[in-house]
Order: C-alpha cells, then structure tokens, then sequence
C-alpha cells in the first residue's frame, strides 16, 4: 500500500474506534487519531485498519489481475505497524485448466427397449391385491393368510432397532418379513405367542445384522383369509376408466415403456458423461473436491430429514463415522467435480448458452407443473440472482443434451 492510503486507513480505524470510547473533551467519532491511539491502543487501531484494508485491496488486487477464485484466499500479513504502510500477500486458488479430449469421437450403444411382461403381470397383481377381501377365519395361519402380530426379536438378549413392533400387519408369505420368520407363523392361532431362532443372511442389506443370529417372540391376534378376485374385465372397470381388461393392461404397458424410456435415456447421457469425464485432463484443487463433499453432506443432511432421522442416528445405526463417510465420498465428488468442468468446457467450445427466452420458457413450465405454487415461483424468478442460477442449469443440461445427441449419432 501507499503510505498515504495507510494512513488513511488509520484515521478512519481510529475515528470509527472513538464512536465506541470515551474521549475526555471530545464528542464520540470527533476524536484526534493521537488520542484515540493513546486510549485503546496502537495495536487495536493498527488491527482494524488492516482488516479494513485487506477486505478493500483484496477486491481492487483480484480485478487488476483479472482474477476469480473459488474460495476464501489465504492471507499472510508480511509488514505492519502504524508508520509503516501494509503489506499482504494473498494467496487464492482459481478454477483449472480444463483440457478436453477428442469428444467428437464419443458413441454410446443404444439399447433396445423391450416391454417385460413380468412387471405387467406385478402391476396386476398389485391391482389384484388392492381389490382383495379379508375374512376373518377361527383357524391356524396359512400361507397367505393376513395376520396382525406383535414381535419382539433380540439379538445378544437385546432388541435391536426395528426388531419389535406390536399389532403389525402383514401378508404371510409375502416376503416383507425374512422367510424363515415367515415361515414359523405358519400353524400358529389367535392368542398364540411363541418363540423361534433364525440367522440373517450373509448378505443382508443391513450389514450390522448379516449372518447374526436372533430370537423372535411372536404373539398372533387376529387371522384373516385373503380372497383374491379374478384379474379380469370386472377387476379392470373397478380400477379406473377403463372398459376391459385388455384397455388396462395397455395403460400399463405405456407407462412401463415410458419408464424403461427415461431409463435407458438416463444411462445414455451418463455413459456420454463418463466418457468425456475419461478423456478430460485437469489438475483438481484439493478445495473444489472439499466444496463438493460439503455440497453432498448437505443433501444428505437434507435428505435424512426427510426421513425424520438425524444424521447421529444414522452413524450410529450403520456403524459408521462422519470422517469415514467423508473419506467414502472423496472419489464420487472428484468424479462429480470433474463431470461439472468438463461439462463447462464443453459448452463454452460448443457457444452453448440458454437464452432469457429459454429462462422464461422454464419459467412458465414450472407455473404449469406447479399451479398452486405459481405466486411463490414468480416472486423466486423476479431476483436476478434466481434468474442467473436458473439460465446455469439450463445451460448445462442443454450440454448435456448436445453431448448425448453427439454419442448417440449414427
């Protein structure tokens, strides 16, 4: 700095210093410089303007250099006192240099699309079930019956989470339940309460319980013979408008297609993606890999509290430490971090950028989609700042989509 503006920064330290002290024979803020330095010292006077001075010629420093970092910059303050003007230096770190591979050479294998006639046949089922009746029956549980139960299941003498619950439903033989537990309410009557072991598979989807073995207390309520109707033109007028059953299981079958459509497009794009991903050279600051843990730990945080469940409960239910959790993620958000650059890069070398035109017309999509919702989203979009955010991610999806018509081209 010069030493005229330090000294400038000085007075206007010391003269915002005085609006908080008692000056003797002089008004708050009317202070000389000498006598405010003379009540709260040199030190704090020399701290605040420096702290004033960074935040000012950090911003002049990074425009003069035509410099845009990512993250907060590392200051190291080399000379300073109350004559001698300050010197800083600060150190920032900026997006990479992102080098693209030959992507005009990406191709990506499109899949044909087959309806499967199994999950037309779930959907009916599920129709078929949801049609069923429920007549309560003086007997012995059956396969396929619909019991009510109280179970209590202890592992090492202690009920672990989720293994007790009382007047639960359910269908036996089903397979909601593991088919061991299933299997020993069969025989079972109202008012019984029995006792049974079993091991949780080697490969459990819960790894804390694989292959442990435990012991249920199971007492029957109430039984229930489950009358199915016949899947036919009468079970299809009762589930909708529709006038047969062949009528249904076309509307099935659409919305089948339609989702494996959405599927195989999906994997197109993101097979696109790996690819560019693949053929990219960048060296990645380790901050933008950070940034992006952070951004992951946010929706995750985010999307337990959806589920009424804290991430506490989470680390302690599967074992599991934030640090670890942290360390499992630094490979996805570097691939994350990359895709994003690539992506970037692509777009710029393709001139692919939405248009105030493309932003209103997302705009009024979201209106459409989200018609009680409407007055929210046009005040949200009257901020430039939304707009801006909303003309990004249009921009990269639009990239995307140019990336995918370019793989996928014959």
């Amino acid at each position: 700095m010069e030493p005229g503006e330090w000294q400038k920064c000085i007075q206007e330290s010391a003269q915002k210093l005085s609006q908080g002290v008692n000056v003797p024979g002089f008004r708050p803020g009317k202070a000389p410089v000498d006598m405010v330095i003379n009540t709260v010292g040199e030190t704090r006077v020399v701290s605040e303007a420096a702290e004033s001075a960074i935040n000012k010629f950090y911003l002049i420093a990074l425009k003069e250099q035509q410099v845009a970092p990512i993250a907060p910059p590392k200051i190291v303050v080399e000379k300073i006192d109350l004559k001698t003007p300050l010197v800083f230096k600060a150190t920032v770190t900026t997006m990479p240099e992102v080098e693209l591979g030959d992507y005009q050479r990406i191709k990506v294998e499109i899949n044909p699309i087959a309806v499967d006639p199994e999950r037309i046949a779930g959907v009916l089922k599920n129709i078929q079930r949801q049609q069923a009746q429920f007549n309560p029956v003086e007997r012995e549980i059956k396969p396929g019956d619909w019991a009510e139960i109280d179970f209590d299941g202890k592992i090492d003498g202690t009920t672990f989470p989720g293994g007790a619950s009382k007047n639960h439903p359910l269908i036996v033989g089903d397979g909601v339940f593991l088919p061991d537990f299933e299997s020993a309410l069969v025989g079972m009557k109202t008012g019984e309460t029995k006792t049974f072991t079993l091991t949780f598979p080697v490969d459990y989807h819960q790894a804390e319980f694989a292959n442990k073995m435990a012991e249920f207390t199971v007492t029957v309520h109430k039984i229930k013979a489950v009358v199915m109707p016949e899947i036919n033109d009468e079970l299809a007028k009762k589930s909708g408008d529709f006038k047969d059953l062949a009528a249904l299981k076309t509307d099935i079958e659409k919305f089948h297609k339609e989702d494996i459509e959405k599927q195989e497009l999906d994997r197109q794009k993101e097979a696109a993606i790996t690819q560019l991903i693949d053929l990219t050279k960048v060296e990645l600051p380790e901050t933008l890999i950070e940034q992006e843990i952070e951004a992951m730990w946010h929706d995750f945080e985010h999307q337990l509290e959806q589920q009424h469940i804290t991430v506490e409960d989470y680390l302690q239910k599967t074992d599991m430490t934030a640090e670890k959790l942290r360390k499992e993620w630094q490979e996805p958000a570097r691939k994350r971090v990359i895709a994003g650059l690539a992506l970037n890069a692509f777009r710029q070398k393709e001139n692919i950028e939405a248009t105030d035109q493309d932003v209103d017309a997302e705009i009024a999509r979201l209106k459409a989609l989200y018609p009680d919702d409407k007055d929210n989203i046009k005040h949200k979009y009257s901020h430039d700042w939304e707009r801006s955010r909303l003309k990004t991610l249009l921009s990269g999806q639009m990239a995307i989509d140019k990336l995918w018509k370019m793989a996928t081209a014959k």
